[in-house]
């Protein structure tokens, strides 16, 4: 049980939620689905092109068939099953946001309080657990939590926090941490290279503009 005081600025249903979900139910790893289906598909399709007609040939042909089709139907039903896991998930997660942290008093101390006491403990785990708590940061940022600042998380996270952190983990722990790292610094990189983006492209059309606009007042 937390202490008293760790409830100002972190709500019981927050914390419920951090520790009740797994990897499972933020993220589908998509790019490795298809990469085993089309290895199989791959697998299926030279199987078909063999020319061996015996018949011995043809039953272990058919057999092999079987199996990896099976493993396609199979691979196929859990991505379809995984992906609806998650979007229910989600939806599940954007009803109740709103009530997260608008009852905490002391909004100030929200992402310290965050950081000690779901992310830090379980972020050493496992590398699933690592992965998944950078995902459940980048969940609160997406579905726009109120009073959760996910600029102020990263600096909290750097700037007062990851020291100590680090002296008090074993090799183990460190490496799962670093991984943790990783993927929440990963996701702000991807911001900054979309806002850089995003930026060139105003500025692009605000030179494009002017440029149109000086070439008419010309004619």
């Amino acid at each position: 049980m937390l202490p008293s005081k760790a409830w100002n600025s972190l709500s019981p249903d927050l914390y419920a939620t951090f520790w009740g979900l797994t990897l499972y139910d933020l993220y589908v790893p998509r790019n490795r689905y298809e990469s085993e289906i089309a290895k199989q598909q791959a697998a299926l399709k030279a199987l078909e092109e063999l020319s061996d007609n015996s018949c011995s040939a043809i039953t272990k042909r058919k057999k092999e068939k079987e199996r990896i089709q099976e493993s396609l139907d199979r691979l196929t039903s859990e991505l379809h099953k995984h992906e609806e896991n998650v979007s229910s998930v989600r939806r599940r997660l954007s009803r109740e946001k709103d009530k997260w942290l608008t009852s905490c008093p002391d909004t100030l101390k929200i992402n310290m309080e965050f950081l000690q006491r779901c992310i830090f403990p379980r972020c050493t785990f496992s590398m699933p657990d690592a992965v998944y708590c950078a995902m459940f940061v980048h969940t609160l940022h997406s579905l726009g939590t109120p009073f959760f600042n996910t600029v102020n998380h990263i600096d909290v996270l750097i700037c007062k926090t990851l020291q100590p952190m680090i002296c008090c983990c074993t090799e183990y722990e460190a490496g799962r941490l670093g991984r943790f790292l990783y993927e929440t610094l990963k996701i702000a990189y991807y911001w900054k290279v979309l806002t850089f983006s995003l930026s060139l492209f105003v500025i692009q059309i605000y030179f494009s503009f002017h440029y149109f606009e000086f070439f008419f007042m010309k004619l």
